[in-house]
């Protein structure tokens, strides 16, 4: 057996705070490690109750605990802060027997503030996670990289994405590769792989059928997650819905294409090139004329006179009321153009305003073939071939 001497010198060599109590809580004996833990003499803190020596917030818990030793318990344990003087506050576990035949209750206290901290702050994370995740528009997931996309992992969006519960994917009774539309799972999986293979994250757009049968288009990103070998783990990423957005940019393709086909229709009514006679075509220039329907006008006539092979080109002027040293250039162009490609070109129907602005801006049309009218050009160009066909 051992020594009482023994048992006393063990108590007051151990490392950890401990006490023995009174049965009204008041410190019959401290060890040292007790009385440096509370910052106070080891003789001084002798009598003193030990809630006293305990965060104010704690005190009722610590007394709490003693009543029910006192009670008959013979064991308790508990959290609490001790509170040294004019110090920091620590938190420690606290271990209490209180044996049948002693009317003494023998304390043990265990440093924990570093633990408990971290306990906080794993809480905190979680809450903060837990907070993001539920105001995410979308789901976050952890999943196997395997075609069907077995998730180990997924947030409560899911539900509203998808129709299904979290518990659903994770106990595999739904997966979520199967809701993938059968013509985009190839290509889903071929580009996760290939992004996989490359060491880089993968962004996809594709659709899914929800629990209720509805057809949606989602946006994920997601990569994958290595061990420090390198060997893939898992995939980690986001889904979220964006078939508003794809629905948007479809009716934006749809009226573009509409704008498209209208301005094409704008554009052939605005250069109307008419074959009045075999070989004869005219152009009618209704309104202003810029560098760009200038350059369509030259464009469509060209076009014109190869494909129908006509020998003479009118443009009437009739309906131009402004011209200027641009559209006159743009006019000689155009008709040094149709003379290259063998045809004679006609300008007609300038009218007297357009004339007076011409020789006031000092624009030299003399080297044009010009006529009154667009009915003395057409004769002009109708006279030759009927000679040459009576002769």
């Amino acid at each position: 057996m051992f020594s009482p001497g023994f048992a006393e010198r063990c108590f007051s060599l151990h490392p950890a705070p401990q006490a023995l109590l009174r049965p009204d809580g008041s410190i019959a004996t401290a060890n040292p490690a007790l009385a440096r833990a509370a910052g106070v003499d080891r003789e001084r803190v002798r009598d003193v109750h030990i809630a006293e020596l305990v965060h104010l917030e704690d005190r009722r818990q610590v007394e709490s605990c003693l009543v029910d030793l006192g009670r008959g318990e013979q064991a308790r344990s508990w959290r609490a802060r001790l509170q040294p003087p004019g110090a920091g506050a620590r938190w420690m576990d606290w271990s209490a027997a209180a044996p049948a035949d002693e009317r003494v209750v023998h304390v043990i206290l265990h440093d924990v503030n570093q633990l408990h901290e971290a306990e906080r702050a794993a809480r905190e994370r979680e809450r903060f996670l837990s907070s993001v995740f539920s105001n995410l528009v979308g789901m976050v997931y952890r999943c196997r990289n395997e075609p069907d996309w077995p998730l180990e992992f997924i947030t409560a969006g899911c539900q509203q994405l998808t129709g299904y519960s979290p518990e659903q994917y994770v106990d595999h009774r739904v997966m979520y590769g199967h809701l993938i539309h059968p013509e985009d799972q190839a290509r889903v999986w071929d580009e996760v792989q290939a992004a996989l293979g490359a060491r880089q994250p993968f962004t996809l757009r594709y659709r899914i059928r929800t629990a209720e049968g509805e057809e949606r288009w989602v946006y994920e990103q997601g990569c994958g997650i290595r061990a420090e070998d390198g060997a893939l783990l898992a995939l980690e990423g986001y889904v979220t819905d964006v078939t508003e957005r794809v629905r948007a940019e479809q009716s934006l393709a749809e009226k573009l294409r509409l704008i498209e086909a209208q301005a094409e229709a704008i554009r052939n009514l605005s250069t109307p090139i008419i074959e009045v006679w075999d070989g004869v075509l005219i152009l009618p220039i209704i309104g202003s004329v810029d560098r760009e329907r200038a350059n369509q006008m030259t464009e469509a006539l060209l076009d014109a006179v190869v494909r129908s092979g006509s020998s003479h080109v009118i443009v009437d002027l009739t309906g131009v009321d402004i011209i200027d040293t641009e559209v006159a250039s743009h006019l000689m162009k155009m008709l040094d153009a149709v003379r290259m490609l063998g045809a004679q070109g006609v300008l007609s129907g300038i009218r007297p305003e357009v004339a007076r602005t011409i020789v006031a801006l000092g624009v030299d049309l003399s080297r044009l073939p010009t006529r009154n009218g667009l009915r003395d050009a057409l004769l002009d160009c109708i006279r030759p071939r009927s000679r040459a066909a009576r002769a």
